[in-house]
């Protein structure tokens, strides 16, 4: 028996190629129809990325700060989007090296066509890698990694998210 998947573009979003593409969702309000596809783009940009790993180091040393951008290139209106969380993934390999969580935003719904912007911050205390793993160990300093966003709202679907850019991860020293 063949099986299609119904979400492809979540398997790129997963992946952790740049940005989420569409996927087909079923609508929550009576407005759109049963077979929407909800199409869109979005992207993380970090303002502000860094580890403190001077003696004492902190069991979260993180500090993470910036935007998300979804551009909405459907046909129904996305949304409102909630940020909540988020991962710190290896960018060799695609492994999560570890999760975190942003103060909790929404970006209103984003109409066809159009691209709505907000900003995030990490919470701090909020990093969490393998179990035994603390400090500057969960994320090792100048390792190669990107950060994702989990995007939740209204024709969006399941496990849709926001990569950055790949970059290193800087520490104080």
């Amino acid at each position: 028996m063949q099986y299609r998947s119904v979400l492809p573009g979540v398997a790129l979003c997963l992946a952790g190629l740049l940005g989420c593409s569409s996927a087909s969702t079923t609508p929550d309000d009576a407005s759109a129809p049963a077979d929407v596809t909800a199409s869109f783009s979005a992207m993380t940009a970090v303002t502000t990325l860094g580890q403190n790993c001077m003696p004492v180091v902190a069991s979260d040393p993180l500090s993470l700060r910036g935007s998300i951008t979804l551009t909405n290139t459907g046909t129904v209106p996305i949304g409102p989007i909630t940020l909540s969380a988020g991962l710190v993934i290896r960018v060799l390999g695609g492994e999560t090296m570890a999760t975190f969580a942003v103060t909790p935003v929404t970006l209103a719904a984003v109409a066809p066509g159009q691209s709505g912007t907000v900003d995030f911050t990490k919470t701090a205390g909020s990093l969490a890698g393998d179990a035994g793993v603390s400090g500057c160990e969960i994320v090792p300093c100048d390792s190669p990694v990107r950060i994702a966003l989990r995007l939740t709202g209204p024709h969006l679907p399941d496990g849709a998210r926001a990569f950055s850019e790949p970059m290193p991860m800087p520490c104080t020293h």
